[in-house]
Order: structure tokens, then sequence, then C-alpha cells
């Protein structure tokens, strides 16, 4: 039995004085109980259900299932992400994942969890960082620091913040170092390794992993920082039935010129200094594991060709525009930019 099980429940014959000891040691969590009945849970109750039926005559030495209620909220599918999202909004601390006849299988801690993305995710760590020697002489880029953690610290917690429990990295350059970093700190973490023989590319090494447990996989670059909500990436990916939705943030171009609009020698208009704003790619992508037969076989190959691939087919690509922030780890200045930011951004 997990120390979660252990914590939120109580047998269905045990009394209320029980109940309430048991709440005292909840500190400053939910002050909810799941009362159980031969593994299964039959009802839930809280201090207030506890503060009523005292009200209405109860004793404190009756039994607890005399004040639950039976009308509890669950969930059976640990992939209904919108089902969880509605209980998240109602403000529901604590949801029992149960089986159809409700045995107890797991708790879900929504305080710790934005929300439940039910996709793998790899994180794409096997670059060189040649453009950020000398910091990357020894040290792979993903494990250069900011505010005392690795960059590929902070997006592994981000996805785990997420709800996302599958993630697999691809490494390559000072594999080594990456594994035992990720081995001593996230040693309760379901997180594997693709170990590239040769580089494969920006999205090459995807191919490589046979074991998908998700129909999804948000694949993303190791040497980015940002705050980007991947909910609200996946659910529009999701809403739109993508094959691939690619991440992107704005790029502004200032012309300091005008600019003529003509058609031949004739002049049509003029535009005094113009501004063009354009989307670019942020190394952030969400697809269909059946996009995975257009990679090829130990081939280097990118994310831009699998986007062509999949428009040549004419299946749907659409991108989603990151509201939050957003920065490419990849050289000496835009490292400093980071170091500085991070102070500021709220994750």
């Amino acid at each position: 039995m997990s120390e979660m099980i252990k914590k939120f429940t109580i047998l269905h014959n045990e009394t209320i004085k029980t109940a309430l000891e048991k709440m005292c040691t909840l500190a400053k969590g939910p002050l909810i109980l799941f009362v159980t009945n031969e593994e299964k849970i039959a009802g839930s109750v809280t201090d207030g259900d506890i503060r009523r039926g005292l009200i209405n005559g109860a004793s404190i030495q009756d039994k607890i299932e005399t004040v639950m209620k039976k009308d509890f909220k669950y969930i059976t599918d640990y992939k209904d992400y919108k089902k969880i999202d509605k209980y998240k909004n109602e403000d529901l601390k604590i949801i029992p994942i149960v089986t159809k006849d409700k045995k107890l299988i797991k708790f879900l801690d929504l305080t710790k969890l934005k929300a439940i993305i039910p996709t793998d995710a790899v994180i794409m760590a096997g670059g060189k960082g040649l453009r950020l020697k000398p910091f990357t002489n020894d040290t792979p880029k993903p494990l250069l620091e900011l505010a005392g953690k690795p960059i590929l610290a902070h997006n592994i917690d981000r996805l785990l913040n997420f709800g996302i429990k599958n993630i697999y990295i691809s490494v390559n350059h000072l594999k080594e170092k990456i594994i035992a970093y990720v081995e001593k700190n996230y040693q309760d973490q379901n997180i594997k390794f693709i170990e590239e023989t040769a580089p494969l590319g920006t999205i090459g090494s995807v191919k490589l992993i046979k074991d998908y447990e998700n129909d999804d996989i948000l694949v993303m670059n190791g040497d980015i920082l940002t705050n980007i909500d991947f909910y609200d990436f996946f659910v529009n990916y999701k809403n739109y039935n993508d094959d691939m939705s690619i991440a992107t943030f704005n790029i502004r171009i200032n012309i300091p010129y005008g600019i003529l609009d003509t058609t031949d020698k004739k002049i049509n208009s003029l535009i005094e200094k113009p501004s063009f704003t354009y989307y670019s790619n942020a190394g952030i992508y969400m697809l269909k594991k059946e996009t995975l037969k257009f990679i090829p076989e130990n081939t280097p190959f990118d994310s831009t060709r699998l986007m062509e691939k999949l428009i040549e087919k004419n299946k749907k690509v659409s991108h989603f525009p990151i509201r939050g922030y957003w920065l490419d780890i990849g050289n000496a200045q835009n490292y400093a930019k980071a170091q500085d930011d991070i102070r500021f951004i709220k994750f």
C-alpha cells in the first residue's frame, strides 16, 4: 500500500474519533478521507461532513460510515484529461482512480499538478552545444545551470507538473553525464533513455522507441527555457484533430525604409517603415504516434522534414502560439539572458 493511500483512507468500521485524529495528521493538506470496505471505496468524508454529523446527533464513537458521502467523485481512466480538468476547476484536491467496481488503484494529488496530459514525452538532448563553448567543453548543454538547476531539470519538472508520467530523453554527446544526473535526481520517475549511436537529427531518434504507451507524443528540444502551457497546447491539438502541431513564437521584423508595392514600374502604394510579424518554430511538437511511420529508420531526420512529409501527404499540420516565455539557449548571449530572465518567470 502506498503512503498516499495510507494517508487518505480509513476503514468503514473505524470511528469518527479515529477519522478526526487522522485528519489532524494531514496538516495543511486537504481535509478529506476516503472510506474503504474490502479494498473498495464506499464513500468520502470531509471535516465539514463530520461537523454536520455531530450537529445532527452523531457521536464521535459512531462508525465513520454513518457520516460519509456515498456519492463521491472519482475517475476510472487516468487518460480522461477533460474530467480531471473539470474536477480541478471545481477546486477538488484529491481524486481517487478506481476500477469499474470502485476498487482503489491510486490517488491523484491535484494540488501538485497543473493538469493531466495523456501523452508520452521525448526530450531531445543529444546535441554538442558547439555555439556555447567553452561552457560545453565538459558539460552537455542540457546540464548547464539556470538558477542552480540544469536546463534539463527545468524541462523535466514542467512535464511532470502536467502529469506526463512517461518521459524519454534522447542522448548522445556526453550522454553518461546526463544519464547519471537523471538517475540520481529522478529515481522515482519513469524516465528512460534513447541512446543514439550516431546523430539522427532533431526528431529521428523518436522512431527508436517501440513501446509508447499513449497515442500522442510530445517532443521538445532539451536546450529551451519555457513556461508554455502544455495542457492548452495538448487540448488545442486534440480539438483540431491535428496530425502534428508545432509550438511557435512571434518574430517581429521592422523595416527602416518605405516599401513600395509595384506592378512593373507603376507604384500602387507606399508603406512607410512597416513591421511584419512571423510565426517561428519553437522546437516543441505534439504528434500522433501513427505519424512516426514517416520517419525513416536509423537515418538523420529533422522535424522540419517531418512537417514537409505530412503536408505532402495532406495530413493536418497546424501551429500553437506560445503566450508565455520561450527562449532557445543555443548561444552564449541567450544563455546570459536566460540566467537573468529566470528570476522573473512564473512556472
